[in-house]
């Protein structure tokens, strides 16, 4: 009985020896419980959208927006620029929305070919349920990647995880935006 006491007490001593580190743990815990969700629990109450708009599009880049047997060609030229990762970029849906093509652009999905024939649809195993929606075309941007000297698509919304860059759909100068009736 008396090694158990000794070895109670040993214990004890060690316990209290370490107590402030285990006390300041208890507290940092304690701390990061009660912050509550960070970001990730209030991103819908603020836009990824610069508010302060930038100066119109400049270029002559353009997209065509494929609706059956439609196609119109969109030109950038003097839509409104938002900053996308420190690059002017043009709003995917206001593109959609220029196009005059869709009377509901939430009844959609939307399939990207680049001028190279990249086509997202093919990428994504020809599941339209994969492609964009609206809501992802909202947070969606074209901008000019000179890393490609060509638009590219860029994301803010993205439900993809790690099959993001296959939405980055290069080389979209005079690319194809197609719209895909959802059923």
């Amino acid at each position: 009985m008396a090694i158990k006491i000794a070895n109670i007490s040993k214990d004890h001593s060690m316990i209290r020896k370490h107590s402030p580190s285990i006390f300041t743990l208890c507290i940092l815990i304690w701390v990061a419980a009660s912050c509550g969700p960070g970001f990730k629990g209030y991103d819908q109450q603020y836009s990824d959208i610069d508010v302060n708009a930038g100066a119109p599009w400049q270029g002559d880049e353009s997209v065509f927006v494929a609706l059956d047997q439609t196609n119109v060609k969109v030109s950038l030229k003097g839509m409104t620029t938002y900053d996308y990762l420190g690059a002017p970029a043009v709003l995917l849906s206001e593109i959609i929305i220029n196009s005059g093509l869709a009377s509901d652009p939430t009844l959609y999905r939307y399939d990207f070919t680049a001028t190279d024939g990249y086509d997202l649809l093919r990428k994504r195993y020809n599941d339209p349920n994969l492609l964009p929606g609206w809501n992802e075309m909202k947070g969606g941007y074209l901008y000019f990647d000179t890393r490609y000297n060509d638009l590219t698509c860029g994301w803010t919304i993205n439900p993809w995880g790690s099959a993001l860059s296959a939405y980055k759909v290069k080389w979209m100068n005079s690319g194809v935006v197609t719209l895909l009736l959802m059923q």
